[in-house]
Order: C-alpha cells, then structure tokens, then sequence
C-alpha cells in the first residue's frame, strides 16, 4: 500500500469553481458598466467595482481554503460559528448604518472604517451550518412535534434578528432557507401546510395592524395597482423598459443609453439584471440565469452524492440560499414581486454577498472533495 496527499487542488469541484468565477466576471463586468458614467478624476474603476474586486479574489482564497478543511469538522464548530454570527447581529442592532440616506429604517450594516459589511449575509452560512447539524442529530425523530417546535425556534432566531435590523428582504430568504432545509430533511408535509397557513395568517394580521406600513406597504400594493403608484414602481418600470430595449443582443458594452444614464436606480445591485438585458440583450440575460441554474443544481447534485446526511443538508441550505436571492431578484425585477432590496448572487455589486458566497461555496466544495476522497486525513491509497 502506499498513500499519497492529495495536492491543494486535487479533488477539488472545478464545475462550481469555474461557474462561480465565470459568473464573477461577467458580474463584474456589469457593474463595471452599470457605474461607469459615474467615474471621475483621475480613477479608472468605481469603488464598487473595486469592492466587487477585493471581496471576490478574497472569497476564492477562503473557498479553496475551506475546501481543504472536513465540512464534518465545520459542522461540529456550530456552537462557535452561530454564537459569533449572532453576537454580529446583536451588535449590528445597537451600531448598524444604513446603506443610504433613503433606507434609514434597514440599519443592517456595520462600518468597519476600511469598508461597511452587512452582518445578515454570513449569519446565513452560520445558520445553514448550525441547522444542518440540528437537523441531522434529530434526523430519526424528525416528525415528531416535540422535536419540530425545537426547530422551529431555531429558524426563527435569524428571522427576528434581521427583522430587527430593518432588513425585511434577508428575512424572507432566512425564511424561505428555513422551509426549504425541514424539505430536505424529509419533514411530514402536514407541519408544511400548518406553517404556509400560519404565515398567511400572521401576514394579514401584520398588514391589518398596520405592522406593515411605510413604503414596504406601498411597494407591495403597487404591485396589484400599479397605475396609482407609478412613483413607487418608477425603479422596476425604468429597469424592465431597459432590459427589453436591448432586443436579442443589446445595445453593446458601455452602450446602454438607460445604463449609462443611470435612467435604473441602484442598477449596479439591484436592477443589475436591467444591464445585462439593455447591453448584452435576450442572450446575455439568458447567460446570466443559466449560469445560476448550473451553479444551483451543481451544488444540489454534490449534495446527493455527500458521504453523510449533514453534508447533503449543508448542500441543500446553500443551494436553496442561491435560489431564493435568484427568484427573488428576478422576481422584483421583472415587477413580479416587491422591490425588497436582494442581490442577485456573484453579480449584484456588494462585496459582503460576493464573500459570504464564496464561503458557502467552500462549504460545498469541502463536501465535494471529502465525500469523493472518503478519507478525512486527505489520503488515499492505491
């Protein structure tokens, strides 16, 4: 027998690697577009850009470093990694600032001085970890309601502290991780249908009681009459007008007369798909939503092949996480759901979605290359 390590990049998933960078790219190619006309002086690139630059070369360092740690030693650092998320959150909620002056409401930032970082985005790899590992100790009793009500508070924790930062739209892809890990992990579909009921229920007493109010109120009204609110709607209307204007393939890098108009608020973020659509037109757009589906099922089809249940549950978590931000901007976007502020994953500008990404796909890399190898020391023999 002899045994022989396996090097820094052997067993690595270079399916995710090479989508998440291909996606990288052409997000920041859009960026770069989407806020060139705002360029000046002397500078070559936007400080978004350069965000977007810093945080994703960061994130790959962090995702090949993950992916030679044993997810299954991750795992058992729960407690760790989900009292420092948390302990972010608490102090988020005392010292947060707000990304403008426009969304005073949503303080979910932390001003690090260097640069801001918005604490709900690695709270959601805490929570995939720490709930993958809840999931899987309790995976032989899983229906019963004694060991549900546990979970359920568990889910919640995350949901309440983002709430309370403001950040509204966090809250609904927490929630929607949330139902979509008690999926994997094979919950009866009765608690299913008792939860969507409790949330209708808790939706319309929230929107009854006024809880919901202010401009969120208005933004999901606009939706069901539009002609009344065409202010509230002026960023979706503006963003759906450019993409379509791009015909099958667009008007060209840098051509963009809504783009390089800024005619799209916030169009670097999160109207960004408006600028794949008006400069690379029906292809370019479709580019960028295939990409993310190969990225989503790749990182499913790693979790199906895990060695354990907690690596297909981590899988799981993140690739709902990627789905949920991917329906619910296109959503907003195409004026099918509320404007609630959602990046679209690796091509929204934000450096603190771009690294926590890359941290959860290391996660999924680690799961990839631990449950190829079978072998924790990172030997094999031949």
């Amino acid at each position: 027998m002899k045994q022989n390590r396996i090097g820094f990049l052997g067993g690595l998933d270079f399916v995710t690697l090479i989508t998440s960078l291909l996606c990288s790219f052409y997000g920041l190619a859009l960026v770069y577009s989407a806020t060139y006309s705002k360029i000046t002086g002397t500078s070559i690139i936007s400080g978004g850009v350069k965000s977007m630059l810093i945080s994703v070369f960061a994130g790959i360092v962090a995702a090949l470093i993950i992916s030679n740690i044993d997810y299954e030693i991750i795992s058992k650092l729960w407690p760790l990694i989900a009292a420092g998320c948390i302990a972010l959150m608490i102090i988020t909620l005392f010292f947060g600032t707000a990304a403008n002056e426009a969304r005073q409401d949503a303080r979910s930032w932390l001003d690090l001085g260097i640069f801001t970082f918005q604490t709900s985005e690695l709270l959601k790899v805490g929570f995939i970890i720490s709930f993958s590992y809840h999931l899987d100790m309790v995976k032989d009793k899983i229906n019963r309601i004694k060991t549900i009500v546990p979970l359920v508070i568990h889910g919640m924790i995350p949901i309440a502290l983002v709430l309370a930062t403001g950040d509204a739209g966090s809250a609904l892809v927490f929630m929607i991780i949330f139902i979509g890990m008690l999926f994997f992990a094979k919950v009866n579909i009765g608690y299913f249908v008792a939860g969507i009921c409790a949330i209708i229920v808790a939706f319309a007493a929230a929107w009854k009681l006024n809880i919901i109010d202010g401009l969120q109120r208005e933004r999901i009204t606009a939706l069901f009459y539009p002609e009344q609110y065409q202010d509230t709607l002026y960023q979706q209307i503006n963003g759906k007008i450019a993409m379509g204007s791009g015909g099958w393939f667009g008007q060209g890098f840098l051509k963009g007369s809504m783009t390089q108009s800024g005619a799209v608020p916030v169009n670097d973020n999160d109207m960004i798909l408006s600028v794949a659509g008006e400069e690379f037109g029906y292809i370019g757009t479709l580019a960028v939503i295939i990409m993310l589906l190969i990225l989503v099922l790749r990182v499913l089809f790693t979790g199906l092949k895990a060695r354990d249940n907690v690596g297909y549950l981590m899988c799981g978590g993140i690739a709902v996480m990627l789905f949920a931000q991917i329906f619910i901007n296109i959503g907003m976007e195409l004026s099918l759901l509320p404007c609630i502020g959602i990046t679209l994953p690796l091509f929204s500008a934000g450096g603190s979605s771009s690294l926590c990404i890359y941290l959860a796909l290391g996660i999924e890399l680690s799961v990839y290359r631990f449950s190829k190898s079978q072998n924790k020391s990172l030997f094999y023999t031949t």
